[in-house]
C-alpha cells in the first residue's frame, strides 16, 4: 500500500494523488496544471502513469486544478468511473464543456497570430470530444455514503466547506489483512465563510493525513473587512468614471461576489450598479447553486428566504460573445466579473485587454494567483504584461483581497491538523515558502511527523 505524488505537491495546481493498494491504481484527481503556456501544456499532455492501467478517479471537486485533466485521459487509453459527490458531478458537466471550449478557442486565436509569424499550428489540449467522453465516466455520491473504489479500497466524502460539492474524502485500504486510514483535506475549506457550510472534521487518529499548504505561510483578512473593502473598490471607482475588472474564478468565487453586492444592497450601503458576469459558465453555475440549497449555509438560506434570491437581481449575466464585446467596447462606469480567475484564459483577457492601460479602472484579484500565471504578475506588481502575446503597460489600480480566499489559512490548517490527531501528515498543493512554515509551525504543536513530498515522491503506508 502506497501514495505516490504525481501532481500538485509543491505547485497549486495540477493536482493528482496515486494510491495503490492489492496491485490496483487510483487516482484522487486529475486537474491541470496553470503556469508558463510552453511548461503547463508540456505537464498536461504527459502522464508518468499509465491512464488505461487506473481502475477509478476520486474527484474532489470541479475546479479545474482538480478536475480540467479529465477530458485528456479520453485520448489516453482511461474508461473506468469517476467518484465525486452529485453537485460536483452537476458542476463537471458545465465546468469540463466550458474547459474544453475555450482551449479550442483559445487554439485558434493564437493560430491568427502564428499564421501571420509562419509559426507552427497550436493544437488544443482537448476537444468538446474529450470532455463528452469524460463526463460519461461520473458517478455521484452523496456525502457520508462509503463505496468500493477498488477491491481492498473504500470511500467516503465528507463536506469540505471550499466550493460546492467539494469533499474531504477518507480512504480505508485493506491488504494482507492490515488496514489503514487516509485522509485527503485538499481543498480545505475556512469557517464562518458565507454561502457554504463549514468543513467537516476527518475522523480522528489517521494513518496519514494530505493536507493542502496553499496559505500555511499567511493568515486572512475578515471576510466582513473585506467587503467593506469591496464597496470602498467599487464606489471610488465607479465615481470616478471607471470600471471595476474581477478576473473570478466561474465556480465559487464569483457567487461569493454576487452575494456580498447583495448583503450591500440589502443593507443599504450600495445602490445598484450596472454590473455583468460575463461568463456563460458562470451563468450555469449560478443556476446549479440554486439547485442545490441543501448544501448552503443557514445565513444563506435566510436571504434566500428574505430576498427571493440568493443573488442582487439586478446583475446581468451576458451569454454571447457579441454581449460580450459590447461590454468591452463601452467606456461607461460598470462592474465586470469574468473568468479564468487566474487571467491564464477566457473572457476576463479581453476585457484586461482594452482596460489594462486605463487609469480610471481598477483590477481586483479576488483569488489565490499560481506562480508565473498572469493574475501573479499583476498581484506581484509587474508594469508592464503580456495579454494574447501583446505587452501593456498596467495603468489601472490593481488590489489584491485575499479575504475572499475559500482556502483555509494557517490558523485554520493547524487547528484542523490537531483535531484530526494523524500520525503523519503530507503537506501538498502549496508553494515551497508556504509549505515549509506550515510544517514547522505543524512540528511545534503536533506530535506528527510532517513530509514535504516532491513531485514523483512515494509515500509507504
Amino acid at each position: 500500500m502506497r501514495i505516490v505524488f504525481e501532481g500538485g505537491s509543491d505547485t497549486v495546481t495540477g493536482s493528482r494523488h496515486r494510491i495503490e493498494v492489492n496491485g490496483t491504481a487510483v487516482w484522487r484527481d486529475c486537474g491541470l496544471f496553470q503556469g508558463r503556456r510552453q511548461e503547463a501544456a508540456e505537464r498536461n499532455r504527459t502522464f508518468t502513469f499509465p491512464p488505461q492501467h487506473i481502475a477509478a478517479i476520486l474527484l474532489s471537486h470541479a475546479h479545474i486544478d482538480h478536475c480540467g485533466n479529465l477530458p485528456s485521459l479520453a485520448r489516453n487509453g482511461f474508461d473506468r468511473p469517476v467518484h465525486a459527490t452529485h453537485a460536483t458531478c452537476d458542476l463537471c458537466q458545465i465546468m469540463l464543456r466550458d474547459a474544453a471550449h475555450i482551449q479550442e478557442q483559445d487554439a485558434a486565436y493564437l493560430n491568427q497570430k502564428t499564421n501571420r509569424r509562419s509559426l507552427p499550428p497550436v493544437e488544443p489540449l482537448y476537444t468538446l470530444a474529450d470532455a463528452e467522453t469524460a463526463l460519461g465516466w461520473l458517478k455521484g455520491h452523496a456525502y457520508h455514503e462509503p463505496f468500493e473504489v477498488a477491491p481492498g479500497l473504500r470511500a467516503a466524502a465528507l463536506d469540505a466547506g471550499h466550493v460546492l460539492g467539494a469533499e474531504l474524502t477518507l480512504v480505508e485500504a485493506e491488504e494482507h489483512g492490515r488496514t489503514v486510514r487516509v485522509g485527503f483535506a485538499l481543498d480545505l475549506g475556512r469557517r464562518n465563510l458565507p454561502l457554504l457550510r463549514d468543513p467537516e472534521p476527518l475522523p480522528p487518529d489517521l494513518d496519514l493525513l494530505v493536507l493542502e499548504s496553499t496559505y500555511g505561510d499567511r493568515f486572512h483578512e475578515d471576510v466582513h473587512t473585506a467587503r467593506d473593502r469591496l464597496f470602498h473598490i467599487i464606489r471610488t471607482t465607479i465615481d470616478r468614471g471607471g470600471k471595476v475588472l474581477i478576473p473570478s474564478f466561474a465556480l465559487e468565487r464569483t457567487q461569493e461576489i454576487l452575494y456580498h453586492l447583495h448583503v450591500l444592497q440589502t443593507e443599504g450601503r450600495l445602490e445598484p450598479v450596472c454590473t455583468y458576469v460575463d461568463s456563460p459558465m458562470a451563468s450555469a453555475i449560478t443556476r446549479v447553486f440554486e439547485r442545490h440549497v441543501e448544501l448552503l449555509d443557514d445565513e444563506t438560506r435566510a436571504l434566500l428566504r428574505s430576498q427571493g434570491s440568493i443573488f442582487p437581481p439586478w446583475v446581468r449575466f451576458t451569454s454571447t460573445v457579441d454581449e460580450s464585446k459590447q461590454i468591452t467596447a463601452s467606456n461607461s462606469p460598470c462592474i465586470v466579473i469574468a473568468a479564468s480567475g487566474m487571467c491564464e484564459h477566457g473572457r476576463i483577457l479581453h476585457h484586461l485587454k482594452h482596460g489594462i492601460e486605463r487609469p480610471e479602472n481598477s483590477i481586483l484579484i479576488v483569488g489565490f494567483q499560481a506562480v508565473h500565471t498572469l493574475g501573479r504578475r499583476l498581484v506581484d506588481g509587474e508594469r508592464r504584461v503580456r495579454v494574447f502575446g501583446d505587452w501593456f503597460q498596467v495603468r489601472a489600480e490593481v488590489h489584491v483581497l485575499q479575504a475572499f480566499s475559500a482556502h483555509a489559512d494557517q490558523k485554520d490548517l493547524v487547528e484542523y491538523a490537531q483535531a484530526v490527531r494523524p500520525r503523519r501528515i503530507a503537506l501538498v498543493h502549496g508553494e515551497s515558502p508556504a509549505r515549509a512554515r506550515l510544517a514547522a509551525r505543524l512540528e511545534e504543536v503536533s506530535d506528527a511527523k510532517v513530509w514535504l513530498p516532491s513531485p514523483g515522491d512515494t509515500i509507504a503506508l
